[in-house]
């Protein structure tokens, strides 16, 4: 009798990989945050301003929209608690506006209009960002989003090419289909959004701070006018040259979505396997009548 209650505890014990898993989700809440601050910062804003500070600046505006809304989604995406989130974005956007926002303004409303800017752009990118935890799918979402905005100057290939495999970790040989469909899914978003990127930094463009429009309603219907311009007539160039641009990311997907596939193989394989070991043990230490 003992021996057999030893081999049905040893049967339900947890494999390495199910303990690897259990002992990540343990300790990711008290990663997720200092990450998330870690990274707030460089997702939106490296390459474009000096340390921790941010473009505010009229003339970049768009500049500032697109960097914050990137850089909140990204920490959307890490820290699932909804205050956590909330505290690092508005630190680091506080902390970015002290550095970095003029004593006075030079224009009229400057400051106001791009506060106004700096508040939207990381209410937006926490929204967005807040679909990364609906599974792995979620997640490839909110990465292609991030990889189609920032302005930042690290390789947006990166999070494409890991956006574009992760469809692959809940992927079956039943679910072929539905897998291709989301992996196209993935790649339409990150088009969409570099789309968007591109068409309000031109519409942007138009605008000049001794230009007066009458009204900030003004101003915004002029910048979206010009950006709807640009998607209307430059959306198919702009794809092509995206696609064209970012080959090499594609199989850098390619290859990391054959990793995902064949670690899942692995070990589900020798889940099945120690599988029918346990069984034979349980039943060995037994008596037969």
């Amino acid at each position: 009798m003992n021996r057999a209650s030893e081999v049905d505890t040893a049967a339900t014990r947890p494999g390495l990989a199910q303990r690897v898993r259990d002992g990540l989700r343990r300790a990711w809440p008290r990663l997720a945050v200092p990450l998330g601050a870690l990274l707030w910062w460089p997702v939106g804003f490296s390459g474009v301003d000096s340390w921790l500070h941010l473009p505010v600046r009229p003339i970049d505006g768009d500049v500032l929209f697109l960097g914050a809304t990137a850089a909140a989604a990204s920490v959307s995406l890490l820290v699932r608690p909804p205050w956590p989130r909330f505290l690092i974005v508005l630190v680091f956007s506080g902390i970015g506006w002290l550095l970095s926002a003029p004593h006075a303004d030079t224009y009229p409303d400057e400051r106001q209009s791009l506060a106004i800017l700096l508040g939207l752009a990381a209410f937006v990118g926490i929204v967005l960002g807040a679909r990364g935890h609906k599974g792995p799918l979620g997640a490839a979402t909110v990465l292609a989003i991030v990889a189609g905005l920032s302005p930042a100057t690290w390789p947006h290939g990166i999070p494409l090419a890991v956006a574009l495999a992760l469809p692959f970790a809940v992927a079956t040989w039943q679910r072929v289909a539905p897998t291709l469909l989301s992996v196209a899914r993935v790649l339409l978003t990150w088009l969409v959004f570099a789309l968007a990127a591109a068409a309000l930094s031109r519409g942007w463009d138009v605008l000049h701070p001794n230009m007066d429009v009458g009204s900030r309603r003004g101003e915004a219907r002029l910048v979206l006018d010009s950006a709807w311009d640009y998607v209307r007539t430059q959306w198919w160039q702009h794809s092509q040259q995206l696609l064209g641009d970012h080959v090499q990311w594609f199989w850098v997907a390619a290859a990391l979505a054959v990793v995902i596939v064949t670690v899942r193989a692995l070990t589900g394989g020798l889940s099945r396997r120690s599988a029918p070991e346990r069984g034979e043990s349980a039943t060995s230490g037994v008596p037969r009548r």
